[in-house]
């Protein structure tokens, strides 16, 4: 076991200056003092924070979820010179994250989802608290045991479909009847299994938006929150649907980490808007340039560093507070995927202990992923 004293920790609430006991993986205790001397374990080792070279108090967060990850890597719009690298769990511990959903993308042919799985079974081999959805950009679906429903109630790891295209000249030319009938299935799917079964959508910059969802949920036999559209601030256009997502579903959209996702971000930092607000990365994905043509003329890689940068200047640039700017990042996506109970994106006794360690000016000191150090700053 180990015992870390006097931390100020967020859970991602303002937990306060506390002890927190850590073993089998789990988050023992946590307690304004844990006397080691009255604990039943003698093999208790003392973790002297302040000898980690840190700016002020050590704060101890929750573990980053990144909810969109391009693990067996993405691309291949400019050709077979333009996919890119997969990637590994260092990438992710050194950069605060410690549970990532891997997805497919453009290129369902070379890059496949029996690929993908064997590597979210690599990463949580190595630590990292890895999954995955079924499917790609295209319809009709793309799955491992020839079913949407089935791959989602048979494969542990499989926790929804996406990302699928819409309003994207990538994409199927999906109609909201059929985007109805694929996200029921994966809220059957949900259900049988004890899963989130989420569907989640890949929103390209074409003229309809978001429409396809409005009409989907418009009977409202389809509960808008299975349905999570992505790349919400590809474009003035795309984000204005995304809010009207928010306003009048009450649905939940997720920003790609960006320069411009702290300043966008703290624009929705209202009660109104901010429980339905997530930040992936689209780590590892390709960014294609297109032309007026449509012709991809370069491909840029998504860095997985975009949660942190994106986290750190909502603190430090835009005023938030500490377990303000945590939710998009930790707990509201963790609890829209369905894994929050087990302690993803929030410190809890009895939950997974995936920590990240920083000093006062947010610089991260120390990644921990089931009890363990998997980054600590050199």
């Amino acid at each position: 076991m180990r015992l870390f004293q006097n931390l100020h920790a967020y859970g991602p609430e303002d937990l306060g200056k506390v002890d927190l006991l850590i073993g089998n993986g789990r988050v023992l205790s946590i307690g304004t003092k844990i006397d080691p001397f009255h604990l039943p374990d003698e093999d208790v080792e003392v973790v002297r924070t302040d000898a980690w070279g840190a700016t002020g108090e050590v704060i101890v967060v929750p573990g980053f979820f990144d909810g969109h990850v391009h693990l067996i890597g993405g691309g291949g719009e400019g050709g077979f010179g333009t996919r890119t690298p997969e990637g590994s769990p260092e990438m992710f511990f050194n950069t605060g994250t410690t549970s990532v959903i891997g997805v497919l993308g453009t290129d369902g042919v070379t890059r496949d989802l029996k690929s993908l799985y064997g590597k979210v079974m690599q990463l949580r081999a190595n630590g990292l608290n890895a999954f995955m959805l079924t499917g790609n950009y295209r319809f009709p679906p793309k799955t491992i045991t020839g079913d949407v429903v089935q791959d989602i109630v048979l494969i542990r790891e499989v926790l929804g479909f996406g990302e699928l295209a819409v309003s994207d000249h990538r994409g199927s030319g999906l109609t909201g009847g059929e985007l109805k009938r694929l996200g029921l299935d994966c809220r059957v799917a949900g259900m049988i299994s004890l899963k989130a079964g989420k569907l989640v959508l890949h929103i390209g910059d074409g003229a309809e938006g978001l429409a396809s969802l409005f009409e989907a949920t418009g009977d409202r036999t389809l509960p808008p929150s299975q349905l999570l559209p992505t790349h919400i601030s590809r474009n003035q256009r795309v984000l204005a649907d995304g809010i009207r997502w928010i306003e009048e579903r009450g649905g939940t959209i997720d920003f790609t980490a960006g320069n411009e996702t702290p300043s966008l971000l703290a624009s929705l930092s209202a009660p109104k808007h901010w429980p339905h607000v997530t930040v992936s990365s689209d780590g590892l994905g390709s960014f294609p340039v297109f032309n007026e043509a449509r012709e991809c003329i370069r491909v840029d890689v998504a860095p997985v560093t975009g949660l942190m940068e994106a986290f750190k200047p909502l603190v430090l640039k835009k005023g938030l507070d500490i377990s303000q700017a945590l939710l998009p990042f930790t707990l509201t996506p963790a609890r829209f995927f369905g894994l929050d109970q087990d302690g993803v994106g929030r410190i809890k006794k009895g939950g997974r202990a995936d920590l990240l360690f920083l000093d006062e000016g947010l610089t991260l000191l120390a990644t921990m992923s089931e009890g363990v150090f998997r980054y600590r700053r050199p």
